[in-house]
C-alpha cells in the first residue's frame, strides 16, 4: 500500500495530500494520486492553515476547559443586558482592529458564545476565522474541529483540523479522542477496516495520554471503546 492511502486510513489528510502531491507523472499509483488530491481539493483540505512555530499549548482541565475559555465563562455571567451588549461590541471591534492574537481569541470566544447560543454556522465561522489568525495554537484547531464535528461538517475536513491539533499538541487525549470519532464514522461510512482498526489505535492514544483528574474524558473514551467493540463483534 502506498504512504498516501496509509496517511489516508489513519486520518492524516495533511500527509497524505503530501504524499500524493509527490507521486510521479509516469508512477503506476498516479491515477490513485489525482483522486485523492480532487478529494481532498473538494473538502477544502489545502485550505487548512499550518502553524509556524510550537509555542507552548494550554492544558485541558478537569472539568473539559481551557484557559482560553474563561472569558466565554466571565461574559455568560453578566446579567445586565447592557453591559452584555457592550462586552459584545468590545469582542467585535477586537475582532477588527486588534492583533492577530487579539483577533484570534475574540473570535475563538465569539465562536464558544455562539454555540452556546445554538448558531451553529456561525460558531464553526468563528472557530475557523480564529485558526486563520492564530494557526499556532492547538486548541483553537482542536475545538474547531469538535464543532464542527459535532454539526456533522465533512470528516476530511475535520480531520484536517485535528491533525494540526495533535501535530502542536501529542499529548492532548482530546484531540485523539475526536479523532478516533471521526475514523469511526468513516468506517460506518465506507465500509473500510482500516478506518476502524486505526480507529482502535487512535483510540489507545487517547487512553494513554489521559491524566488522572480527567474523570469525565476518561468516562468519555471508555464509552468509545465499548461502541467499537461493538463494531468489531458484529
Amino acid at each position: 500500500m502506498h504512504e498516501m492511502e496509509q496517511y489516508f486510513y489513519n486520518g492524516e489528510v495533511h500527509r497524505s495530500l503530501k504524499a500524493a502531491k509527490q507521486v510521479k507523472e509516469d508512477a503506476p499509483e498516479r491515477e490513485a494520486a489525482k483522486q485523492f488530491i480532487a478529494l481532498y481539493e473538494r473538502f477544502g483540505v489545502q485550505g487548512i492553515p499550518s502553524y509556524t512555530k510550537k509555542e507552548g499549548q494550554s492544558v485541558e482541565r478537569a472539568d473539559e476547559t481551557y484557559p482560553e475559555m474563561d472569558e466565554v465563562y466571565a461574559i455568560r455571567t453578566i446579567k445586565d443586558e447592557e453591559s452584555f451588549s457592550a462586552r459584545i461590541k468590545e469582542l467585535e471591534c477586537t475582532a477588527k482592529e486588534g492583533s492577530e492574537e487579539e483577533k484570534a481569541m475574540s473570535l475563538f470566544t465569539q465562536g464558544q458564545l455562539f454555540l452556546f447560543a445554538h448558531h451553529y454556522d456561525e460558531s464553526v465561522h468563528c472557530l475557523i476565522q480564529a485558526v486563520k489568525h492564530n494557526p499556532n495554537k492547538a486548541v483553537y484547531y482542536g475545538i474547531a474541529a469538535q464543532t464542527m464535528n459535532r454539526f456533522s461538517y465533512p470528516p476530511f475536513e475535520v480531520l484536517g483540523y485535528l491533525e494540526r491539533a495533535i501535530e502542536l499538541d501529542a499529548a492532548n487525549a482530546r484531540w485523539y479522542w475526536n479523532k478516533a470519532l471521526v475514523l469511526t464514522t468513516l468506517y460506518k461510512d465506507l465500509q473500510k477496516e482500516m478506518f476502524l482498526e486505526n480507529a482502535l489505535i487512535t483510540l489507545e492514544k487517547a487512553q494513554a495520554s489521559l491524566r488522572g483528574e480527567q474523570k469525565s474524558l476518561k468516562a468519555a473514551i471508555d464509552n468509545t471503546f465499548e461502541t467499537m467493540r461493538d463494531y468489531l463483534f458484529q
